[in-house]
């Protein structure tokens, strides 16, 4: 008996591959080769946004909240998943060097001073979402995640750059 070409029966690395070609493609091709595993991490900002670039030491300044505005003058708002989540312990790892938390002293004191951590929402879709319609807004989600509809990829941490 012959195996069906149906579109839904595709092995899953043929859908990973299709959405990372989909990330491509929208990025103008901008990915690292280092991002072929799926649970790297993508750093994302909506389709539309005029944030073109960001570094990896920019990016911690502004989840730190040290920077607050990007260059073009727009508030960054930096999102991250629940404390909890495997992914942001692997971005905090990676990028600011410490565990959620390790930080929790540090957001406290900057909470009294009027500062206020970044934005927290529960799953990778939420994060895709919020990017999506909030102009200044940067997160992170798992690189199979990315949604290349409304999300563009500035920027991929490789597994295990901790």
């Amino acid at each position: 008996m012959g195996r069906s070409h149906c579109s839904s029966e595709r092995p899953a690395w043929s859908r990973w591959l299709a959405a990372v070609l989909l990330v491509l493609l929208a990025t103008g091709g901008s990915i690292a080769v280092e991002a072929e595993s799926p649970d790297s991490i993508a750093i994302v900002i909506g389709s539309g946004s005029a944030i073109r670039g960001v570094s990896v030491d920019e990016l911690r300044e502004v989840y730190l909240r040290r920077q607050r505005l990007w260059k073009n003058g727009l508030p960054a708002m930096p999102v991250n998943l629940p404390a909890d989540s495997p992914v942001r312990v692997a971005f905090s790892r990676r990028v600011l060097g410490r565990r959620p938390e390790d930080l929790e002293s540090y957001w406290r004191r900057l909470y009294f001073e009027g500062v206020r951590p970044p934005l927290v929402l529960r799953t990778s879709q939420a994060v895709c979402a919020y990017v999506a319609v909030e102009a200044s807004a940067i997160g992170y989600v798992r690189m199979h995640e990315v949604d290349a509809a409304s999300c563009r990829v500035l920027f991929v941490l490789p597994e295990g750059s901790e």
